[in-house]
């Protein structure tokens, strides 16, 4: 049962995920395997039996709405109909125009299964619209399975009385003309088998869909069992009361494997789970109400665990040769190409320390307190050594590790006489020299004190 639901959830999510090209592969068939069916079963003209124009027109139903292929269907058989009797395409264009007119009023959106009805009586297998249209559709689905073996049926009297038509049509009298179209309608509808089984479908689709609408546990399988006996029964008292060519082992064994295929239907689409029901009473200002909550069985995703291994300036490759538990994958990181949250977290905090660090007890940055704060620190005096105020200008402070000077224990640069540079106190000398108090016979510029 797991790996059915495990199945079923799979096939869910695929359809989920490429819904719109499923969509287009299934009405591409469905009017593939039409056009196809009713070449073979016509064919009368022959224009229409090209492969290159069925397949278009398959295509063409495929991008269209799935209404378009009831359209495309109908005006094949309208085709092949006129070309063999203007009598049987003008019966045939009434049964559609009626179809069309009650099938877009009650029951639009089963338009694959007008189609897929007649495809059914033509491989023999038709039990299983009934069973199918009361399990998923609505009351409103009589005229669609109604419609489809009425089609079935007129088709086949066509095909069964094609010499007929094709000796009458070289008689062009009017009034031969209306006794053609008068038989064609006797013939058409006064078929009492199509009447009993259509009947008998329309009461079987009602039956499915009233039981499994029941307030009541496992109403899906009652309704399936209980159809698929009033399908059998009908079928062989239709069989036996106008001896229709239909056999009652045929029957049995059709409406056995109807059931079958509309049991897994029925685990696809429904599968409820009654061990877990839940009965909910509730009201508001006008009403009370009977809630029965019945879960549907399912089976939890399995969540994919990935443990990582953090390294500096590593980038993340599968790790094949460590060993891994169910659903957990080891990851080696070779070149960093995203930091993971630990280092995210600690580059976080070292920018709020830094932050923190430049601003001050009030808010305000740091960087400002400094450039405001930076001139009265000029102003104030060094807690060193005092500045002497006739100190030797960088250039010169700079001179002494030139060669040919020295320094003096004074501090003062001075040039060698013998290398013929000019001293570097010079300009220092010719401004000091009107201040009083400064000697300049020595050579030097010593305050006097």
């Amino acid at each position: 049962m797991t790996t059915l639901l495990d199945l079923k959830q799979t096939i869910q999510t695929y359809y989920i995920k490429y819904e719109f090209y499923i969509s287009l592969g299934w009405k591409f068939l469905l009017a593939l395997v039409s056009l196809m069916t009713i070449n073979s079963k016509l064919g009368y003209q022959g224009v229409l039996m090209s492969p290159l124009i069925v397949l278009m027109c398959s295509l063409l139903c495929a991008i269209l709405p799935a209404t378009f292929l009831v359209v495309m269907d109908a005006l094949f058989v309208l085709a092949h109909l006129w070309a063999l009797s203007r009598e049987a395409a003008i019966v045939g264009f009434l049964i559609f125009i009626l179809m069309f007119l009650l099938y877009y009023r009650f029951a639009p959106a089963d338009a694959p299964a007008v189609i897929v009805t007649p495809l059914c009586f033509a491989m023999g297998f038709p039990y299983v619209m009934p069973l199918g249209l009361g399990l998923l559709g609505t009351p409103a689905s009589v005229v669609t399975v109604v419609f489809g073996t009425v089609i079935h049926y007129y088709l086949k009297f066509i095909s069964d009385n094609v010499a007929t038509f094709r000796e009458a049509a070289a008689d062009e009298a009017a009034a031969d003309t209306i006794a053609r179209l008068q038989s064609v309608i006797d013939g058409a509808f006064g078929n009492n088998t199509m009447i009993a089984i259509a009947a008998v479908f329309a009461v079987t689709l009602v039956i499915v869909y009233v039981i499994r609408r029941l307030p009541v546990d496992h109403c899906h399988d009652i309704a399936i069992g209980v159809g698929s006996i009033t399908l059998m029964i009908g079928m062989l008292i239709a069989s036996a009361s106008y001896n229709a060519d239909v056999s009652a082992p045929g029957v049995i064994i059709g409406t056995i494997l109807a059931a079958l295929l509309l049991k897994g239907l029925e685990f696809f689409t429904f599968n409820l789970d009654y061990s877990r029901v839940e009965n909910v009473q509730f009201e508001d200002d006008d009403y009370y109400y009977y809630v029965k909550a019945v879960p549907k069985v399912s089976v939890p995703t399995p969540e994919r665990r990935v443990k990582q291994i953090n390294r500096a300036n590593l980038t993340s490759s599968e790790d094949s040769s460590s060993p891994v538990d169910g659903n957990t994958r080891r990851v080696v990181y070779e070149r960093r190409v995203r930091p993971s949250s630990d280092n995210f977290a600690a580059g976080k905090k070292r920018r709020r320390t830094d932050l923190e660090k430049s601003l001050g007890s009030d808010g305000t940055s740091r960087e400002a307190d400094k450039s405001v704060a930076a001139p009265q620190r000029r102003r104030q005096a060094p807690t060193g050594r005092a500045r002497n105020p006739y100190a030797a200008p960088s250039k010169a402070r700079n001179a002494a590790t030139r060669p040919g000077t020295q320094r003096t224990p004074q501090g003062r640069t001075t040039a060698r006489a013998s290398s013929g540079v000019r001293t570097a106190e010079a300009p220092r000398r010719a401004q000091t020299a009107n201040r009083p108090g400064t000697n300049l016979g020595t050579g030097s510029t010593d305050e006097k004190i």
